[in-house]
């Protein structure tokens, strides 16, 4: 749920770009009632094969003799996929944050405080490291911090687009931002207890919760909006780069002559940014420790070290925090370039999700369900699943602004095409002679249980 204000932040301005508000509210409901389908089919595929890898185990176990490929595809696409949306969602924190320095001093002779790159750059490390050091806690303190985590919750196209199929279309990516990240059950399943049982279920009530709350939360949002012209005039100057800020500065500024006190109703959201950030971490460093655990990633060693006394992948938490600040780096230049590198979250985990799902309606002839399974409804689900997933993967990539400059190119192909080029050369110079797939095995029984294969092809790099 912490998603919501993270993703409405950023992509609202989109939703009232693409079609205004008639857009913006029925594209949540669409996207969400969709979104539950793809939930449901990755639901059956986590209680078949309850592995904190998830989506890359599922592809090794669906993809038959293409196994070891596709899992070593997915596994790559879902980990950078995953690091690339933990330095998003800390960059939105950082964007709210910086919002609220400047309108709270804009009244100042000197004009309002508005942080420089280089020190967004050291309040977004900053930031890092206060998450990782959460998420190196105990399990059940890690648990605590979640359940406190929940308690925060809560025109005409301006773009130079005007055919009403694709403005419908681009529309539709302010809901698909936000229904994201919820395979984050799957990477914690073996910390769970009867995980082949209860996988499935943290998913859909991410989703089903998500959809509801999230829909209140927009329409309340948007009939907030004093002056809608305010953000979808280009001639219009915003304040502040935050939309989801200025909004409640508006709407207290006319209510009260003075949107201070605004400032104090950005705490929730901006502790909602904080949550979301950190247990961002704690799902992709899950997924790290899994990748590494079968000798996929470079100083596998290193990455599969758990602590002794807190029970969690320390090494992994602090890699991931690392990566995350390597994909921060483009911010000395500016946010474009720091949106090159992180639409990858978007494109990649989209087709992450939708891999494994295409390869369990191929072999679904030889698949053996777990204890939540869709029956005969099974095949009809993923394929719509699959053909969503795909389908929003190519609305990622297209252009979003017209006419396209170099600030508003979309950088999202020129990402994923860098990222696919990097893991399948990878996998034809190196991995395939060595890589020959994870190295656990699920038992369907009333204990989930992971066990190494007997017989271990030798293993090579780093």
């Amino acid at each position: 749920m912490s998603r919501h204000y993270v993703s409405f932040d950023s992509d609202h301005s989109q939703g009232l770009l693409y079609g205004g508000p008639v857009i913006l509210i029925w594209s949540w409901v669409f996207t969400g009632a969709v979104t539950i389908l793809v939930g449901l089919a990755m639901s059956e595929l986590s209680s078949a094969f309850p592995v904190s890898g998830g989506l890359y185990f599922w592809s090794f176990m669906l993809a038959g003799k293409y196994g070891p490929v596709a899992s070593w595809c997915v596994g790559w696409i879902n980990l950078l996929g995953q690091i690339a949306f933990v330095a998003g969602n800390t960059y939105t924190f950082v964007e709210v944050l910086a919002a609220m320095l400047f309108l709270g001093t804009q009244d100042q002779p000197a004009g309002g405080y508005s942080p420089s790159n280089s020190m967004q750059l050291y309040m977004f490390g900053g930031l890092l490291v206060i998450y990782a050091s959460v998420n190196t806690f105990t399990l059940k303190s890690l648990t605590h911090v979640a359940r406190i985590g929940a308690l925060w919750q809560v025109p005409n196209p301006a773009s130079g687009i005007t055919h009403p199929v694709y403005i419908c279309l681009l529309g539709l990516l302010t809901a698909c931002w936000s229904f994201t990240g919820y395979d984050s059950a799957a990477h914690l399943i073996e910390e769970t207890i009867s995980g082949d049982l209860t996988a499935g279920w943290p998913m859909l009530y991410a989703i089903m919760t998500s959809f509801t709350v999230g829909l209140l939360y927009l329409a309340s949002l948007t009939v907030t909006i004093q002056d809608i012209t305010t953000f979808t005039d280009p001639s219009a100057e915003l304040a502040t780069v935050s939309y989801v800020a200025q909004i409640m500065w508006d709407a207290f500024e006319s209510r009260y002559s003075s949107g201070h006190a605004s400032l104090l109703l950005m705490v929730v959201p901006l502790g909602s940014c904080w949550f979301c950030g950190l247990l961002s971490i704690t799902s992709a460093s899950r997924m790290l420790y899994g990748f590494s655990r079968d000798q996929a990633v470079p100083f596998w060693r290193i990455w599969t070290h758990v602590g002794g006394h807190s029970g969690v992948p320390v090494n992994a938490v602090w890699g991931v925090a690392a990566g995350a600040f390597v994909m921060s780096l483009p911010l000395i230049q500016g946010v474009t370039a720091f949106l090159a590198t992180t639409s990858i979250a978007t494109v990649g985990l989209a087709l992450a999700y939708g891999m494994p799902i295409g390869l369990h309606l191929i072999s679904r002839n030889s698949f053996e369900p777990g204890p939540f399974t869709l029956g005969r409804c099974s095949f009809p689900v993923g394929l719509i699943a699959f053909i969503w997933l795909m389908f929003t993967s190519i609305i990622f990539m297209l252009p979003g602004i017209y006419p396209i400059t170099e600030l508003t190119f979309n950088y999202a192909p020129v990402a994923i095409g860098g990222i696919l080029l990097l893991v399948v050369a990878a996998w034809v110079l190196s991995a395939r002679f060595w890589f020959s797939g994870p190295r656990t095995e699920v038992d369907n029984s009333d204990v989930v249980k992971v066990k190494y294969w007997i017989s271990d092809p030798p293993r090579h790099g780093l």
